[in-house]
């Protein structure tokens, strides 16, 4: 099943990801050669982002509440973010999945959605030091849908059925409630809003989830199994008589 797809500058390479934890990176003209993967996620990849600015970097999201820095083209991996660490205390899921990565070139800040949580993650990539670093928790009123960064490095947000447009000021991103573009795009996707959103909120990640079985009680189960087949048959066979059969001589 295939859940994330990105496509290198200059368009060499095909990077895809599965359910399998796997990143493959594949030459483009011959998808069937694989140049290399990148290890490293313990649950389905869901999200794969190359920074337009850095083409050799790789970043990639999980089931596994990750993200992740990678030099694809030898599969290295150079940083692994854990969700986990910037949300609420008291509102950790068991489970959390990285649903939406993007990249903004100025200051290579970056916007992470999560599924289930209504708020946008800004990390920044530190190119140098090859690491992600967490900057700021932008709470949103209903459900963050989807992000976006525009050619002014200016954070879309689409909060419910309304559009939220944040801008970087002095390292901290702040809300602009005047904007002569914002209307117009509410207007643009109310319409669609309507039509899409059951189908969105079915959208469910836990099948994608490797499932665990306990091996104790499915091989205690079948011996249970086995032992009552057994006795079934004994029951239905004929009696068979005992003793030496006689020879009758006239």
């Amino acid at each position: 099943m295939l859940l994330a797809v990105a496509v290198s500058l200059k368009d060499r390479f095909v990077i895809t990801a599965d359910r399998d934890e796997k990143i493959r990176v594949s030459s483009l003209e011959q998808p069937h050669i694989i140049e290399a993967f990148c290890l490293g996620h313990s649950e389905f990849v869901s999200e794969l982002c190359i920074p337009s600015n850095h083409p050799q970097l790789l970043l990639s999201g999980s089931g596994d509440g990750t993200v992740r820095l990678w030099q694809y083209l030898c599969g290295t991996e150079l940083d692994c973010f854990k969700m986990s660490d910037v949300q609420a205390s008291g509102c950790q899921k068991a489970r959390c999945t990285v649903t939406r990565i993007v990249h903004c070139k100025q200051g290579d800040y970056l916007a992470v959605l999560c599924d289930g949580f209504s708020s946008v993650y800004i990390l920044q990539l530190d190119v140098v030091a090859q690491k992600l670093n967490h900057r700021q928790t932008i709470a949103v009123t209903q459900r963050a849908w989807d992000v976006a960064f525009d050619d002014s490095s200016g954070l879309w947000i689409l909060d419910g059925g309304m559009v939220v447009l944040y801008q970087a000021q002095e390292g901290h991103w702040q809300n602009i409630l005047q904007h002569p573009d914002k209307l117009k795009m509410e207007e643009a996707i109310h319409g669609q809003m309507e039509e899409s959103q059951d189908s969105v909120i079915g959208n469910n990640y836990s099948s994608l989830y490797k499932v665990s079985l306990d091996n104790m009680a499915q091989y205690q189960w079948k011996k249970e199994l086995r032992i009552h087949r057994t006795l079934n048959k004994r029951a239905l066979e004929p009696v068979q008589l005992s003793g030496h059969s006689k020879r009758t001589t006239v």
